[in-house]
C-alpha cells in the first residue's frame, strides 16, 4: 500500500477541538494517490458545514497529492489540521521546489522574489499540464510556500470550507 501510515492527533473532531491527521505517500504509488484523496474528503466532510463546496476543495487536494507524487521520487508527507474555522492542507516532499523552471516552460517560474506562489497557465491552451496549481490558488483561501529545512518543499492551503457548529 503506498499510504504508509496515518497518525491521527487530538481528540475526534469537535469545533471546539483542534485536530489532525498524517500521511506518508509513498513514491510511484499512483493508485494511493486515489486513496488518500478519499480519506482526507471523508474526513473534511465529516467535519465542515452540510453547505460546503467539497467539489473544489477536491480539486485542490488532488491537484497537491498528484503534484508531490509527480515531482519527487521520494515520499510526501501530508497533513490536515483543522485547528480554527478553516482547514490548513500541508504536503511536504523532496522535490526540487518551484523556484526552477517548470520542465518545457523555462519561463514559468512560480515563485517571485517574495517567495509568493504565482500560478500562472501555460502559454499553450492544449498543453496537457499547467494548470495545477493555478487552480488551486483559485480554489484555495491561502496558498503558502516554503522551503523544508531538510531539502524540498510544503505547501500549505488554506482550504474554503467552515467547521459545522
Amino acid at each position: 500500500m503506498g499510504i504508509a501510515r496515518q497518525r491521527r492527533r487530538g481528540p475526534p473532531c469537535r469545533s471546539d477541538q483542534g485536530d489532525r491527521v498524517e500521511w506518508a505517500l509513498e513514491p510511484a504509488d499512483t493508485a494511493a494517490v486515489r486513496r488518500l484523496r478519499h480519506q482526507i474528503m471523508q474526513t473534511l466532510g465529516r467535519i465542515a458545514t452540510a453547505d460546503a463546496d467539497l467539489s473544489a476543495t477536491e480539486i485542490v487536494v488532488a491537484e497537491l497529492l498528484t503534484n508531490a507524487l509527480a515531482h519527487t521520487s521520494g515520499r510526501a508527507w501530508i497533513s490536515l489540521r483543522w485547528d480554527g474555522v478553516h482547514p490548513l492542507l500541508s504536503v511536504a516532499d523532496l522535490g526540487p521546489g518551484f523556484a526552477s523552471p517548470v520542465a518545457g516552460q523555462p519561463e514559468a517560474i512560480l515563485i517571485d522574489a517574495t517567495r509568493s506562489l504565482v500560478p500562472r497557465l501555460p502559454d499553450d491552451q492544449f498543453a496537457e499540464g499547467g494548470r495545477g496549481l493555478f487552480l488551486v490558488a483559485h480554489f484555495a483561501l491561502d496558498v503558502a510556500v516554503a522551503p523544508r529545512a531538510t531539502g524540498g518543499t510544503v505547501v500549505s492551503v488554506t482550504l474554503d470550507l467552515q467547521r459545522a457548529s
